[in-house]
């Protein structure tokens, strides 16, 4: 098995309840760079919400190459994305530019977005918190 069969392998099991699912994000984690534009379709495409959240925790956890694709997916037109992009690069604090797309998060028109962006704030150290009404 090539590694693009075994990332699809693991694809699939994300959207299964359970441990199986838990491991295999962790695992795509593990394959990093690799796995990126695939777990991106998914946040893009799957319409299995535990599937699109794993893929977004295995993207945060791979970080920085992972953060152009999201910067991307944080432009997009469908909230959904949107709102997974946040999550993800909530992973990615030490990236000035991951902080700036998720303060710019804050004013989305998704309540859901802005939520998530608020949450991903929350996970920084206070000194950032200053800026929240920035």
């Amino acid at each position: 098995m090539n590694i693009e069969q075994r990332i699809e392998e693991l694809i699939k099991e994300l959207g299964n309840p359970g441990r199986e699912a838990l491991q295999a994000s962790t695992a795509l984690s593990e394959i990093g760079a690799l796995a990126v534009m695939r777990l991106v379709r998914v946040i893009k495409e799957e319409d299995d919400d535990y599937a699109r959240k794993l893929a977004a925790l295995s993207l945060g956890r791979i970080g920085q190459p992972a953060m152009e694709p999201l910067l991307e997916s944080i432009q997009s037109n469908d909230p959904e994305e949107r709102r997974y992009a946040v999550e993800a690069l909530s992973h990615m604090r030490s990236e000035p530019r991951v902080l700036g797309a998720i303060f710019q998060a804050r004013k989305d028109p998704d309540d859901q977005v802005r939520q998530a962006a608020w949450r991903a704030l929350e996970r920084y150290p206070p000194q950032y918190m200053e800026r929240r009404d920035a």
